[in-house]
């Protein structure tokens, strides 16, 4: 019996413990061939330098989120190596595979760097920039997004900070078809996942996108046949960046944002 070929898949992301665990579930898996990372720079707008980006986020977002995002990309990358995670430039360059830091994916010089790489699909996990069509169009079985929410619920840039905030019975991973819209693509996978309810924030995220790299993993064979997908159900709702009320709210309920001891638990995850 001929065995198929493996997928060419290129992980976009934005790094962090989040991109590492699901990075280190594609790298375990002989379905599939990493053939690239592509790691954004981008703080909130492409047009930001990385000063004038966290200043934005500061004033959005109010200073204990801001840090709190620091600490889940930059701070997770140099603190989970005590845990044995590797940051997904070194994990990837270990293997030989190319890492692509971009601000705007979308370019003309991005979309041709990936064309060349001839991929079969674009993975999205942890990734604040929007793939475009074009861009879309260059893997040949197209590109798809890992999101920890149970969508249309949750639709955003955080959903596991809105779900605690407003006390959502269950969390839960969807593996949906990147569309126009964020978060509005058809689902390939959707489970919910038992998180303790006194875990935080970055704990919860980090189990969710985990899970959501096996999703990804068991819909191979349908992403290699080109199954288009479940559209969603109506209703969900889109959240922007949480605001300093919202953060004090979360935190005044009894919440957490993270603890030292997750980065032990994304571990073993």
């Amino acid at each position: 019996m001929t065995q198929d070929p493996r997928l060419r898949v290129v992980l976009c992301t934005s790094g962090g413990l989040f991109g590492a665990l699901v990075l280190r579930r594609l790298l375990a898996s002989e379905r599939l061939e990493v053939v690239a990372v592509v790691k954004s720079t981008r703080v909130l707008r492409p047009s930001y330098g990385w000063l004038r980006g966290a200043l934005e986020q500061l004033r959005r977002s109010g200073p204990v989120y801001a840090a709190y995002l620091g600490w889940a990309t930059t701070g997770a990358e140099w603190c989970g190596r005590l845990y044995g995670i590797s940051p997904v430039q070194l994990a990837a360059r270990r293997r030989g595979i190319p890492v692509r830091a971009s601000r705007d994916v979308n370019q003309l010089a991005e979309r041709e760097f990936l064309a060349g790489l001839r991929p079969d699909l674009l993975l999205s996990a942890f990734f604040n920039q929007r793939l475009g069509a074009p861009l879309c169009a260059v893997a040949a079985r197209g590109a798809v997004n890992i999101h920890p929410s149970l969508l249309p619920q949750f639709r955003g840039v955080d959903p596991v900070f809105f779900a605690r905030l407003r006390g959502a019975a269950a969390l839960g991973v969807t593996l949906h078809r990147v569309a126009e819209e964020f978060d509005t693509g058809q689902v390939l996978r959707q489970e919910p996942v038992p998180i303790a309810a006194g875990a935080s924030v970055f704990a919860a995220t980090a189990a969710l996108f985990g899970r959501g790299a096996e999703l990804f993993l068991d819909a191979l064979p349908d992403l290699a046949a080109g199954v288009a997908g479940t559209p969603q159900a109506a209703g969900g709702s889109y959240d922007s960046w949480p605001t300093p009320a919202q953060v004090a709210a979360l935190r005044a309920s009894g919440q957490r944002l993270a603890r030292w001891r997750d980065l032990g638990a994304g571990a073993a995850g």
